[in-house]
């Protein structure tokens, strides 16, 4: 075991750096672990971060160091799946004080367990903030986002008057979500009225409960997006993973007023930095994904590991490259 800060800093100053990612870099699971597994019974699915083995009762969530962004693969980014299996594991343990969660346990690095849940085809998206697709889509001149109505003279980066849910569909692995409104999503049947009731019930105690955490670091959750399921007794719990710089914004306090007022972006602890380097390649999810550089990749993965080592206030560590992951039961 070693300090992954330490792990970065060999990536960074490797006389070939691209080889080195591929060297750190976890992938997923391989062909043979797979067959193995549905020889067993298991389900099986590949989504564009993690891989979820599961069977009726528990399910299995393998991290990878897979990087999406404007739901296209972008790049390998290492070490990141063991630092957001961390988060998940911090943020799913907390926020049961607030909402029911699917977490069990982490029976490794790199994998949570958690009950099996019935997944929303929803992804609901809590924006605390004018940032993101929102604030591009407004500068357009759209005023109905999501079916939510937004007057004039709101400005990027700067908060909202409250919290507000913009729902999309959940596409598969690497296909565009759609934007949609409470309103679709129940009239298509995704969701019923009274289950959407309780999920933007539950999704806007989390935000608060992240804001408010994230807040006592010194830190901006600006928006993020939560999953919810229903577990076997049916009861209806948020899945997948909550508050993490992969599914969320998180800007610096201390610099955000003089930032924002200069007309500079905020400080970010996120991969909007990936997005906005891709923007500037002229990339936005259609056509061939621009190369990111290895030091771009490499300063992400420190970001994550910034965010992760700050709410757990130690070093995290990782058994390194080449080591496989066990069998799980």
């Amino acid at each position: 075991m070693a300090k992954i800060r330490d792990y970065l800093k060999e990536i960074k100053s490797s006389k070939t750096p691209e080889q080195a990612v591929k060297e750190h870099a976890y992938t997923g699971l391989s062909d043979t672990e797979r067959a193995e597994y549905k020889a067993e019974g298991r389900k099986v699915y590949a989504g564009k971060v993690r891989e979820l083995v599961g069977n009726a009762d528990e399910l299995l969530i393998y991290h990878t160091d897979r990087l999406s962004a404007f739901d296209r693969f972008v790049a390998m980014v290492p070490y990141k799946g063991v630092i957001l299996a961390d988060l998940s594991e911090f943020w799913l343990k907390a926020a049961k004080a607030v909402v029911p969660t699917h977490f069990i346990d982490r029976p490794h690095e790199r994998v949570l367990r958690c009950k099996s849940c019935e997944p929303f085809k929803i992804e609901v998206i809590v924006r605390g903030y004018m940032a993101g697709s929102m604030a591009r889509a407004y500068d357009k001149g759209v005023r109905d986002f999501c079916g939510v109505k937004l007057g004039e003279g709101l400005k990027t980066y700067r908060p909202l008057s409250a919290p507000i849910i913009t729902p999309t569909t959940k596409a598969a692995a690497y296909e565009h979500d759609e934007d949609v409104s409470p309103s679709e999503l129940i009239s298509r049947g995704v969701v019923s009225a009274e289950d959407w009731n309780t999920i933007e019930t539950m999704a806007l105690k989390l935000f608060a409960f992240g804001q408010k955490v994230y807040g006592e670091k010194g830190w901006i959750l600006v928006d993020t997006k939560y999953e919810f399921g229903r577990s076997q007794d049916g009861e209806i719990c948020v899945i997948d993973e909550i508050h993490t710089p992969d599914s969320s914004r998180l800007w610096i306090r201390e610099t955000y007023e003089k930032r924002v007022s200069a007309g500079e972006a905020p400080e970010m602890l996120d991969k909007e930095t990936v997005r906005r380097f891709l923007l500037a390649q002229g990339f936005s999810g259609h056509g061939d994904v621009p190369h990111v550089p290895v030091e771009n990749i490499v300063d992400l993965a420190d970001t994550y590991l910034t965010v992760a080592e700050t709410l757990r206030s130690a070093s995290l560590t990782s058994v390194g490259p080449g080591s496989p992951i066990p069998k799980l039961h």
